[in-house]
């Protein structure tokens, strides 16, 4: 039996030449919520068992091998015939597959083993740029192997700014759609780098980037007003009793809305969607355990989700400042004169810059949400009246959320920021690192490792 050496590179690798490969940061295998490693590369040529039909029955390659007879041209069923499929015995491994660093495989048939691609960074022509460069800036990224008719497999398969759109006073209808000044790709948020790559997103329901996110004014009409937020967007559950805490249901309304939808192509060997975030807020401490926070979610539509929050913490709970990830504050017992009705917020705080030992990681220096810029300059604001002291702003720290996803089925992953109530006191989150494992994942959202 006759044996070729399949090497797909040179025309494959130059359609793609603007993206960079050198000093990706790779998934590592086998944990839940898969953490970001360095990883090396390699090459390696592998042999195919391919000619006139045949076929190795145990995947194997080299020498001695036996193979035998397959009846069709595409013997693993996975829409890849050889030469193109490198391993036609195994259906997790062609041109649409993500190359998992570490499994010393050649998932996506490039002809090189473990060189995922990880970072594939835009440039806007115009800013804040398309949202398909927000994808991009956060690492959904192309793979770099050519297919049959000269595509190459994207998981990105669209990208749009959302809004919320329901019945308000009167049966008048309002809209509150993601406007430019809310978004924007950025190399650094204060202290905080990108998670992967050289960018990452920021979104935001104010002006993103502004130095005193405790004084925007609303983006929206003053008066807007939703009847029912939960079932305009829609929540329900505990995703909605993210929102109101406690409040009727039917009486939360929603301002200042910041949406990036993505449509994405599940690759075929992908068992499992992460991403990294940080979530910001100006309402710490004043409106800690408060109804009717600012709030960030991620809705998911797929096989196995139906339009559920995935960025939650461990009681099920939205991020906002009632979560049990809003960390980043200045520790306990705060300064003179704080209100101490909201005193007992700074117990959690691990600190401005976070506490890398324990794995918080994360800073509010540089981010305008660690009170600087804000009157009266001190780190803290007042009540309406003046008569109570509030620290002013906090954060989540860096955090990994993951879920399970269905090889090549293709899902909608809503990122959501929001004003709830009215639009003043604004929120922020960057967001980076989408990625995939070949392991299943519940989900959840946890601290990630320190890099």
């Amino acid at each position: 039996m006759r044996k070729r050496v399949v090497a797909l590179s040179g025309p494959a690798r130059g359609k793609v030449s603007a993206i960079d490969y050198a000093g990706m940061l790779t998934i590592a295998l086998g944990a839940a919520l898969f953490p970001l490693q360095i990883a090396g590369c390699g090459t390696k040529n592998e042999t195919s068992a391919f000619d006139a039909g045949q076929r190795i029955p145990d995947g194997g390659f080299g020498p001695g091998d036996v193979g035998s007879i397959c009846p069709g041209a595409d013997c693993d069923n996975d829409g890849f015939d050889a030469p193109l499929d490198c391993n036609d015995n195994d259906p997790l491994i062609n041109p649409n597959a993500f190359d998992f660093a570490g499994d010393n495989k050649d998932n996506d048939c490039d002809g090189t083993v473990d060189d995922p691609i990880t970072h594939c960074e835009t440039f806007p022509n115009k800013p804040p740029g398309e949202p398909s460069d927000f994808a991009r800036a956060a690492d959904l990224c192309p793979n770099k192997t050519a297919r049959k008719d000269g595509t190459f497999f994207d998981p990105l398969v669209k990208a749009d700014w959302g809004s919320v759109k329901g019945y308000g006073p009167s049966q008048r209808i309002w809209t509150s759609k993601t406007k430019p000044e809310q978004v924007g790709i950025v190399s650094a948020f204060g202290g905080n780098a990108p998670r992967q790559g050289g960018s990452m997103i920021g979104l935001s329901n104010g002006p993103w980037g502004t130095k005193r996110p405790r004084e925007s004014q609303s983006l929206d009409e003053p008066d807007f007003k939703l009847n029912d937020a939960c079932g305009a967007i829609p929540l329900s559950g505990l995703d909605c009793a993210s929102l109101s805490n406690g409040a009727p249901a039917g009486g939360v309304s929603v301002q200042d809305w910041g949406e990036l939808t993505l449509w994405i192509k599940v690759p075929s060997n992908a068992q499992a969607m992460g991403f990294d975030f940080s979530f910001f807020s100006s309402e710490f401490n004043q409106f800690w355990n408060a109804s009717l926070n600012d709030a960030f979610f991620v809705l998911v539509q797929s096989s196995t989700f139906h339009g559920e929050n995935v960025a939650k913490d461990a009681n099920g709970l939205a991020i906002t400042v009632n979560s049990g990830f809003f960390q980043l504050c200045p520790k306990a017992p705060g300064p003179a004169g704080l209100s101490q009705e909201k005193a007992v917020a700074l117990q959690q705080c691990v600190g401005i810059d976070g506490d890398a030992p324990n794995g918080v990681l994360g800073t509010l220096t540089g981010t305008w949400f660690d009170g600087a810029g804000s009157i009266p300059n001190d780190g803290t604001a007042l009540s309406t009246d003046g008569t109570k002291k509030y620290i002013y702003g906090g954060g989540s720290g860096w955090l990994t959320a993951a879920f399970p996803v269905v090889p090549n089925e293709e899902i909608q992953v809503r990122f959501i920021i929001l004003d709830t109530f009215d639009g003043l006191k604004d929120s922020a989150v960057i967001l980076d690192a989408i990625r995939w494992s070949p392991a299943t994942a519940a989900p959840g959202v946890q601290r990630p490792p320190i890099k």
